[in-house]
């Protein structure tokens, strides 16, 4: 799902271990974010991750969150449209 408000990627912490990685595989932040309703959402880290998206092949860094929605796998930001 691509949200056109949203200034970063976010990752649901749910995703991170269904797709095998632990709290290592994360770099350390202590971004905080607002979340859809308004709350204060703490990140657990930075997961870098290589995606194909159409005939692209880009390393897209994603914030790590825990989330009580599960309407999305992931959300990227405008800014890896723009990236060659």
């Amino acid at each position: 799902m691509v949200d056109g408000g949203a200034t970063i990627n976010l990752l649901p912490h749910k995703l991170l271990i269904k797709m095998g990685r632990t709290e290592k595989d994360l770099i350390p932040t202590r971004l905080i974010v607002t979340n859809f309703a308004g709350g204060i959402t703490k990140t657990h880290g930075i997961l870098d991750v290589d995606n194909i998206v159409g005939t692209k092949e880009l390393k897209i860094a994603f914030f790590v969150v825990d989330t009580t929605s599960i309407t999305y796998n992931a959300l990227l930001s405008k800014d890896w449209i723009h990236q060659s």
